[in-house]
């Protein structure tokens, strides 16, 4: 009987390390690259006129919204339509639109809705899937919102609020 106690009790206090150790759910293992790096990835992506757009081209001191998208899907269409049309109310944000999949159908996106229109608005394809990984991305579209600091104010998992957008960008 006391030998059983032994290697319950072992058991018990074996299992309480390995729980602390793996930061089991909830614990710094299970988070995002975002959430235990707040600030904007060291991204790559290829533009429309084949170029390269990174991290390192965008504007300082100017808020930034990284909007992760598919071109097939309905949302992101309805998003990126909903940006287009408050443009104004955005002007003083610089915004990274981001894709995975190929790159023509990215050229085709970005044709369709006129994106060149728009020099605050950089569209791009990630073919190292950085983006995808970072955030631990699960739908489409998503969108991380930071400050002119390139500090994270806001994640929206499911697409954007645009009337908070517009709120938290003035």
């Amino acid at each position: 009987m006391r030998s059983i106690f032994i290697l319950f009790i072992t058991f018990l206090i074996s299992s309480c390390i390995n729980a602390q150790t793996n930061a089991g759910a909830g614990g710094l293992d299970t988070l995002a690259a975002y959430q235990k790096n707040p600030t904007i990835p060291p991204f790559s992506i290829q533009m429309p006129d084949s170029s390269w757009f990174s991290k390192v081209n965008l504007q300082d001191k100017k808020p930034t919204l990284i909007l992760y998208f598919s071109p097939d899907c309905g949302h992101c269409q309805l998003e990126t339509e909903e940006v287009i049309s408050k443009m104004k109310d955005l002007s003083n944000l610089q915004i990274v639109m981001v894709t995975s999949r190929p790159f023509q159908d990215m050229v085709t996106f970005a044709d369709r809705y006129k994106i060149n229109r728009f020099p605050s608005i950089k569209i791009g394809t990630d073919p190292s899937r950085m983006i995808t990984q970072f955030y631990a991305v699960k739908f489409t579209p998503f969108s991380a919102l930071y400050d002119k600091k390139g500090q994270l104010v806001k994640v929206y998992e499911k697409g954007i609020n645009m009337p908070e957008l517009i709120n938290l960008v003035k």
